[in-house]
């Protein structure tokens, strides 16, 4: 098919994707694809969120007959690739859940045996002509199947995006005796899932330029450290590099952001899985006893502090060498670490940062601390009140702290515009930021009853569900004495007529609760 004989109409996302890369195939950060489709209010997936996240979640029946229908279809145009034949399969493609089919229908297409060469052609007319994403995925997995020797670079284009890369990383590992260049390439220029997804495809990697490069950076990402954490300790040869005579300055910060995300878990496997933790627990805390230097120093030895006050069953650890007197050895020289007068100054300088992530490093360390920040946060506050501030400044606030707070939030936020009148909004994203602001107060309303009585009553009125859910808990926590004369009137009207069903019945409850005068 060295022409095809139908195209969808419209800029492939190929051509479009092309025209946008730089000279490294990079794209400019949050690049929308064309065929994009937001629903206003309606909570969006970042671009291959979805597949990284969910997997396979369409019905087990549907996908198999999907898949099958599809298979049949793209083994047809790789006999004879007639317009009608190209327009029936797109159209498949586009009516089904790709990330739900995609498997199933290449295993039935591989299992057909269409001549390779024509199995290409599809691939390649559906990589580069597709206006839909979902084309493009079965584009590029046939591009995978049938050999990429003289396409790569195709993959190269659409993988750089991160709607795409997972579905590149895997065609570069079918279709390439060797990949590792290639991904270790497409990983470098992606950020969020692109380069989870490309790492893991690099786990079993025997290079050790490209295990460095994980080791040292390539476990970064926009969405979470911990994804890649574990690939990053053990692909990377932590312990190793940690035992070497000197290590450097970027190698020590990376270490402590791999174990900072080991101890915090989650979604990847973590220190618990780490047969060689506790050697690297020990290497990188016997570098910090005379070379912690950084609040991310400060931050990661803290975490592994608690990390050994807070684990209640050793039985598994110990095994992997987590002892008794080396546990004790660890907290010893985490308190010591610790008490370093030298943290106040460092955590002052980071306050005082213009770099956002610096200053919330700085921060969250003075909180453990136990410095006071409330002045800091308010400063912030008076200069930006729609940013996260709020939080802080609530947490450290005393009633004459609370009635400070409640009084500039008063005259800061645009209380008239947030209390629009209810509705069932999300209230995520530039568009609510006011919302989110007050929800910092709302939230912390609750500790202070009596206080913000204008901005309970304005929660109410908001279109954002969480608004009036957290003003109602507010008057939940409140004497009935202390509430906002028009209060009651407002939360029988929630009762009444809320668009949202659970935010009605909690207000129903806490009308019962004023009516039967407890």
């Amino acid at each position: 098919m060295t022409e095809p004989t139908w195209t969808p109409d419209g800029v492939s996302i190929y051509a479009f994707l092309r025209s946008q890369s730089d000279e490294v195939g990079r794209l400019p950060d949050g690049l929308s694809l064309p065929d994009e489709r937001p629903t206003p209010g309606a909570i969006s997936w970042a671009p291959g969120a979805m597949d990284g996240v969910m997997g396979h979640h369409a019905g087990a029946g549907q996908a198999t007959r999907q898949a099958g229908s599809i298979a049949e279809l793209v083994v047809k145009a790789c006999g004879r690739p007639t317009k009608a034949r190209l327009r029936r399969l797109y159209r498949a493609i586009d009516d089904a859940d790709v990330l739900a089919v995609l498997d199933p229908t290449i295993e039935r297409v591989v299992a057909a045996k269409p001549q390779r060469h024509q199995l290409h052609d599809v691939g390649r007319w559906l990589a580069t002509t597709a206006t839909d994403r979902g084309a493009v995925k079965v584009g590029i997995a046939l591009l995978g199947v049938s050999g990429l020797e003289r396409d790569v670079d195709v993959v190269r284009v659409l993988g750089a995006h991160d709607e795409f890369t997972l579905y590149a990383a895997v065609a570069l590992k079918n279709g390439l005796v060797d990949p590792d260049s290639e991904l270790w390439a497409l990983a470098a220029i992606v950020d969020g899932w692109g380069r989870i997804q490309c790492v893991e495809a690099l786990s079993a990697t025997e290079d050790p330029a490209i295990r460095g490069w994980i080791l040292r950076e390539g476990y970064r990402n926009s969405i979470m450290y911990e994804y890649l954490a574990y690939i990053a300790a053990t692909t990377g040869g932590l312990v190793a590099a940690l035992q070497t005579v000197e290590p450097d300055r970027s190698l020590l910060t990376a270490a402590g952001e791999i174990l900072g995300a080991l101890v915090m878990g989650g979604p990847a496997r973590d220190l618990h899985d780490y047969e060689q933790g506790a050697e690297a627990v020990e290497a990188y805390l016997s570098l910090m006893r005379t070379r912690a230097e950084t609040i991310g120093d400060f931050q990661t030895v803290t975490a592994l502090h608690g990390f050994l006050e807070d684990q209640d069953d050793w039985d598994d650890l110990t095994a992997m060498g987590w002892t008794a007197t080396r546990r004790s050895a660890f907290e010893a020289w985490c308190d010591a670490i610790l008490a370093d007068p030298r943290w106040d100054d460092l955590i002052t300088v980071g306050l005082l940062s213009t770099d956002s992530g610096e200053f919330h490093r700085a921060d969250e360390a003075a909180r453990r601390r136990g410095i006071d920040t409330y002045e800091i946060h308010k400063r912030r506050i008076m200069t930006d009140p729609l940013g996260s501030s709020w939080f802080r400044a609530w947490q450290q606030a005393d009633s004459d702290r609370a009635a400070e707070l409640a009084q500039l939030a008063v005259d800061l936020l645009p209380l008239e515009e947030i209390a629009s009148g209810p509705a069932d909004e999300l209230g995520l994203g530039q568009p609510w930021r006011a919302h989110g602001a007050l929800d910092w107060t709302l939230q912390a309303l609750r500790d202070h009853p009596g206080v913000g009585q204008d901005l309970v009553m304005t929660g109410l009125r908001s279109p954002v569900t969480r608004n009036r859910n957290m003003a109602l808990h507010a008057l939940k926590e409140w004497p009935t004495s202390l509430w906002p004369v028009e209060s009651a009137a407002a939360v029988a009207d929630l009762r009444a007529t809320d668009p949202n069903a659970k935010t009605q019945e909690f207000a129903g409850e806490i009308l019962q609760r004023l009516e039967s005068g407890s």
